[in-house]
């Protein structure tokens, strides 16, 4: 009786294609571990912010949204603050100036009202500045001045690190991290806001530039005017002076 000799290579093949798929899904599952940790880390980022609690109110109009105090001043002074959420500068003027404004808003002595801009997306509907206010137009619609003004200043002041980088998920996880209610958490995530924030930053652009013969940001107009002032961080004595 004679012994076969069996090819050593025999199965191999097969082997190394189940090796293969075996590599295969344990990559996805680890690429989809650093994913939800990614996503679970930027919303932590959020939500582990320092809340700042305010008493202003809000009003959300159809090109801007006015921060008030209740009871304001007969003689409150009346701006408007033109911000784009991807302009370097604006997310300086905020980190400089927003304490005193926030202040000087509750005590009665300011009105402003915050006119959104995208002219940085270079009318792209799918740019940062207009995602960003989409965002921040759902939280405003909320009614809860608090959760807006700490949503903004999270927009302005990590800025750096938000910009081409976060998506509606990530601003929708985020916002959730800071106890916002679902229905803020889906209007972000679906996009709902959208087109809204485009038409919203477009038109402040328009009107800016009908006003003063240019668009940059930040700008902070008095009666149609920019306020007169060598260092726009000193904008808020020069407004409260006249």
């Amino acid at each position: 009786m004679s012994n076969k000799v069996q090819n050593p290579n025999q199965g191999g093949s097969k082997n190394f294609l189940w090796a293969m798929v075996a590599i295969v899904v344990i990559a996805i599952v680890v690429v989809g571990f650093i994913v939800i940790q990614g996503q679970g880390a930027k919303a932590s980022k959020l939500g582990d912010r320092d809340f700042a609690d305010t008493s202003m109110t809000m009003e959300v109009g159809s090109d801007s949204i006015t921060l008030a105090a209740a009871n304001a001043s007969a003689d409150a002074k009346a701006v408007q603050l033109f911000e784009d959420f991807s302009c370097h500068y604006c997310a300086q003027l905020a980190e400089n100036t927003d304490d005193d404004m926030k202040a000087q808003i509750e005590d009665g002595n300011l009105v402003v009202e915050l006119k959104p801009l995208n002219f940085l997306d270079q009318k792209n509907i799918d740019g940062h500045s207009t995602h960003a206010l989409a965002a921040a137009l759902s939280v405003a619609d909320a009614n809860d001045p608090a959760l807006f003004w700490n949503f903004r200043t999270f927009l302005l002041e990590d800025q750096d690190e938000l910009v081409n980088q976060w998506s509606d998920d990530d601003f929708a996880d985020g916002i959730a991290a800071l106890g916002a209610d679902s229905s803020v958490v889906d209007a972000i995530r679906n996009g709902d806001n959208l087109q809204r924030a485009y038409d919203m930053g477009e038109a402040n652009g328009t009107e800016l530039t009908e006003s003063t013969g240019s668009l940059s940001s930040p700008r902070v107009l008095q009666d149609g005017k920019d306020v007169d002032v060598a260092d726009i961080n000193q904008w808020i004595p020069a407004v409260l002076a006249s």
